[in-house]
């Protein structure tokens, strides 16, 4: 068991203390264009190619898919009761509070942990998140709606056009996958990288909002995965990947978002950096648990 775990989160930690150690040796990392890249290239493409060349039963993309929307519309309600009690506002804190790291943290371990089942149960949890976050999250960030933006956003794009291949089977230009693999294989380590990068320059202003919001997200997160697993009768690697992806902390996107938009920003990154710190000195005892019960 203990090398299994190791096997798991060592890779994790490893690949943050190289983005740790970038930023340590004073190394420029443009964050924002990085975050484009993953977020409008990489992501998008591993998605595509995963859609396009997995053994993935359209039906078990449903599953996982509804599964996730659950685990966001349940841990919305618990976020606006919340809000209300701290009598905070919603932006940019709603979408921290309902978003997780999906893609630097949570991709890894379940792949790590269930290997490419894992990533076949990953992937649609992932896709939904990740559309979430860019579109609803964005705009909650922001203060304003745009519905528009929901159907240009390029994970939307190549989710359809994947999810379209996957069931009609549909026969893909060899070019195409091979330049979407490599694309996508980018993903995983450079969001470790980055989330690594990125940890060191980002400030704990509000040590005391950061710690309940932080500690808020990892109960909401979890609540909302078992009430999922248990009314959604998952097992095995299923409900592994489901509450490995809900338990996640804040993800750094919610951080780039308030950058952008001058919302709090200081803030979401003492949420970002708290939340993630609490997760990677847990996630032994954490990634045990999830092995022993699922």
């Amino acid at each position: 068991m203990f090398y299994q775990i190791l096997s798991i989160t060592g890779p994790v930690f490893i690949l943050i203390f190289i983005g740790v150690f970038i930023s340590k040796l004073k190394i420029d990392i443009h964050q924002k264009t990085l975050g484009f890249l993953l977020t409008h290239i990489g992501s998008p493409c591993l998605i595509f190619n995963a859609l396009s060349t997995t053994n993935i039963n359209y039906l078990t993309l449903i599953e996982i898919g509804s599964a996730a929307l659950s685990v966001i519309f349940i841990s919305s309600i618990l976020a606006i009761i919340v809000i209300k009690l701290l009598k905070e506002n919603y932006s940019p804190y709603f979408s921290c509070l309902i978003h997780p790291n999906s893609a630097n943290l949570a991709l890894p371990l379940s792949i790590l942990t269930y290997g490419e089942q894992g990533l076949i149960f990953a992937i649609p949890y992932f896709v939904v998140v990740a559309f979430s976050q860019n579109t609803l999250g964005y705009m909650t960030i922001i203060g304003s709606v745009n519905l528009f933006r929901l159907f240009y956003h390029p994970i939307f794009v190549m989710t359809f056009l994947g999810t379209f291949i996957l069931i009609s089977q549909t026969n893909v230009p060899e070019i195409a996958l091979t330049c979407t693999k490599h694309l996508g294989n980018l993903v995983i380590p450079l969001s470790l990288i980055l989330l690594g990068y990125s940890l060191p320059s980002l400030k704990v202003h509000n040590l005391k909002k950061g710690l309940i919001f932080s500690i808020v997200r990892f109960f909401i997160g979890f609540i909302s995965g078992l009430i999922v697993i248990y009314f959604g009768d998952f097992s095995g690697p299923q409900a592994g990947v489901i509450i490995i992806m809900s338990m996640m902390p804040v993800a750094l996107l919610n951080y780039i978002f308030s950058v952008q938009n001058d919302k709090d920003s200081n803030t979401v990154g003492s949420l970002v950096v708290i939340s993630t710190t609490i997760m990677l000195l847990i996630l032994p005892i954490f990634m045990k648990l999830v092995l022993e019960y699922f």
